[in-house]
């Protein structure tokens, strides 16, 4: 009953927040970013993101024991033609296929990506579907125009309800959240707090991923972990790296810190 239960509410959000882009445009952009639903019919799960970890899951609802929280997807339309057909191949039934193509590995953001989930036992994220994975975009509009820049804490928490629910669906151990701005629309949504109210997030964001007390929220019938983390894509990378910026650890590797705030949730369970 419980499995049926979260099939059917799964699928319901999806056509839910899809509809919501599509009967009310005008509520979601400012006057830098304008956000639209996926071309109808291509997206089947909350996120296009979800297509690389956590597709298919309401055939199984399996335990997640990660949710990782992006910002927004970027722009559907600037697809390259091959990722649009994956995405087609595996609409009709095609599990087998990736999400990715060896030339999307020249992305930093997913290339890093793919490095920091072995720091959690996730050897080939890759080429591999784990099904106590899980990836959204906490915004689940797709641009219009550019694929970076404008994104507001406004536009973003449009989309509070919808993520909500799918963690009340989910119920996953641990999120884990890429990025500030991210990390506080997680944050606000699932505890009802006010990020300030958070002991040590006025010190700095770097300072506050390394020395954050536990922070926990209700998901359903569980509590989960959350995690304040750095975006990896080349900005965040950067910006984690300036308290170590001459270190001969992060000019060996630009992802060594990121590695141990990945390496401490994997500590912490």
């Amino acid at each position: 009953m419980i499995r049926m239960n979260k099939e059917k509410k799964y699928h319901d959000l999806v056509k839910k927040s899809q509809d919501e882009y599509r009967k009310h445009p005008e509520e979601h952009k400012n006057t830098r970013i304008v956000l639209q639903a996926a071309p109808e019919g291509f997206c089947r799960e909350i996120n296009l993101y979800t297509y690389w970890q956590g597709f298919g899951y309401a055939q199984g609802i399996p335990e997640i024991k990660y949710l990782l929280v992006a910002q927004d997807w970027g722009n559907p339309r600037a697809m390259k033609k091959g990722f649009a057909e994956r995405i087609k191949a595996m609409n009709q039934g095609e599990k087998d296929v990736n999400y990715l193509d060896k030339k999307s590995l020249d992305f930093e953001t997913d290339a890093n990506l793919i490095e920091l989930c072995k720091v959690l036992g996730y050897d080939s994220i890759a080429n591999t579907r784990y099904a106590d994975l899980f990836f959204t975009n906490f915004c689940l509009g797709y641009r219009a125009g550019k694929e970076s820049g404008g994104m507001t804490k406004t536009l973003m928490m449009k989309d509070s309800g919808f993520f909500k629910e799918l963690c009340d669906i989910l119920e996953p151990e641990n999120i884990l959240c890429l990025g500030q701005l991210t990390f506080k629309c997680v944050y606000e949504t699932l505890t009802g707090e006010k990020i300030s109210s958070l002991k040590g997030f006025k010190d700095g964001y770097n300072t506050f991923i390394e020395q954050h007390e536990p922070i926990r929220a209700a998901c359903g019938r569980v509590t989960a972990n959350i995690y304040p983390l750095a975006h990896c894509g080349r900005m965040g990378t950067m910006n984690r790296n300036r308290t170590l910026k001459d270190d001969p650890r992060v000019e060996k590797d630009a992802l060594f810190l990121q590695k141990v705030d990945w390496e401490r949730i994997k500590t912490r369970g």
